[in-house]
């Protein structure tokens, strides 16, 4: 691991990044399933409507990181359950290690908060 420091903003952003980047691919992998329901129509719904507000939240902290110089590297899983996401910043790679069940556990927190935006919002339609 690096000594350089980031800033606590800087390293929640990649955090975010990670999580929304692991729903994103998760949500799309439910649409490919709801593709072979015989009643499929509002599953295929809500997965577009949570594609939506990931990607526009994705774009939001994609583009506050690049401002900031920071910029996804790669990818690497070891033993199934470990893995290391690395970012540039400023020249130097910086990785951030991942537990498969704490990244697991914070997508659906993710999901979670979206299904009470969404739920919030039908109240008020």
């Amino acid at each position: 691991m690096s000594c350089m420091v980031l800033p606590k903003d800087i390293k929640s952003s990649i955090h975010l990044y990670v999580i929304i980047e692991l729903a994103i691919r998760s949500v799309k992998h439910d649409q490919k399933l709801f593709e072979s329901f015989k009643v499929k129509r509002p599953y295929l719904a809500f997965c577009t409507q949570q594609l939506e507000t990931l990607n526009e939240e994705f774009n939001r902290v994609s583009k506050f990181l690049y401002k900031q110089g920071i910029t996804y590297e790669k990818y690497e899983c070891f033993n199934h359950s470990e893995c290391i996401y690395s970012f540039n910043y400023r020249g130097k790679i910086i990785p951030f290690q991942y537990h498969g069940e704490v990244l697991k556990e914070q997508v659906e927190r993710k999901y979670d908060l979206i299904l009470k935006q969404y739920k919030g919002e039908a109240y008020h339609e």
